[in-house]
């Protein structure tokens, strides 16, 4: 039963791995995705300019023109808004890797005081001690 549970934690160590493989990755998307909002940004002050250049040759454009701006800052504001949460997305992940990372540690830590104990416990055994002298039950 003791083989058994180690295989078991070195496969949900793997399993933890491949996740952070995985949040890894995902947090390279945002970053992605992040960049390509900048460039929309960049793209909608370009058409802003190009808004102000139609003015000069269209006075009645501008009606148009300030309702076409007023939703342009709306979505940059959502945009910034989509950017803040990302980047408390990205946070949260760091903290859960560095808790699984953590818990590998310790994980490591418990599997080698686990081997320890036994060779202790089996030394002991090889030295004369019974086991009943070691608190184990003795099946009838």
């Amino acid at each position: 039963m003791l083989n058994y549970d180690i295989t078991m934690l070195h496969y949900d160590m793997r399993i933890v791995s491949y996740d952070i493989t995985m949040l890894q990755y995902d947090i390279a998307v945002l970053f992605y995705d992040i960049t390509m909002l900048y460039c929309d940004i960049t793209m909608h002050y370009y058409d802003i300019t190009m808004h102000y250049y139609d003015i000069t040759m269209d006075y009645y454009d501008i009606t148009k023109l300030h309702y076409d701006i007023t939703i342009l800052h709306y979505d940059i504001t959502m945009l910034y808004y989509d950017i803040t949460m990302l980047h408390y997305d990205i946070t949260v992940h760091y903290y859960d890797i560095t808790m699984f990372y953590y818990d590998n540690s310790m994980l490591n830590y418990d599997i080698t005081e686990l081997f320890y104990d036994i060779t202790h416990q089996m030394d002991k055994t090889k030295s004369g001690v019974l086991p009943s002298d070691l608190n184990y039950p003795i099946p009838e």
